[in-house]
């Protein structure tokens, strides 16, 4: 629902910039995406995923950690405050 609200927010300011223009069309082979959700699903059936949950929170908790230090050591360092 906000998804939408936000798409069709975009929507309507790019028909408004554009006098009504109609934005391009794409024609997009999205086939592959069947063999891929059969390939996660196979995936996930093999691996067991209630054991390896910890593991992946705490490697996903570390790498975002390691982002926000790294965005606030590069913003720190760019203030010319010292």
């Amino acid at each position: 629902m906000i998804t939408d609200a936000i798409i069709q927010l975009i929507y309507n300011i790019f028909m408004f910039v554009f006098g009504g223009a109609e934005p391009l069309s794409f024609n997009l082979d999205v086939s592959f995406i069947d063999a891929v959700t059969d390939f996660f699903a196979f995936i996930f059936y093999i691996i067991p995923i209630n054991s390896l949950l910890p593991i992946i929170t705490i490697f996903v908790s570390l790498m975002g950690f390691r982002i926000i230090i790294s965005l606030v050591k590069t913003i720190w360092d760019l203030l010319p405050i010292l």
